[in-house]
């Protein structure tokens, strides 16, 4: 998934998927009613970019590739 990414680095790449991924799944759990209702989509994609690039920076460290 995303391998036109994979030039970039893990962290990069995992970044980048959770910077994609928060924001649906906010938008998911609020369709559902299962929402907190005080956190903003901007900033589920910073934390989930931010999140998604230590992942896959400790996935970096334990030597896989992908």
């Amino acid at each position: 998934m995303l391998d036109g990414l994979n030039r970039f680095g893990l962290p990069v790449k995992y970044g980048v998927i959770g910077l994609l991924g928060c924001p649906v799944g906010m938008f998911l759990a609020s369709m559902l009613g299962i929402t907190s209702g005080g956190t903003s989509y901007l900033m589920a994609a910073i934390a989930g970019g931010i999140g998604g690039a230590v992942g896959g920076w400790l996935r970096q460290r334990k030597g896989m590739q992908s």
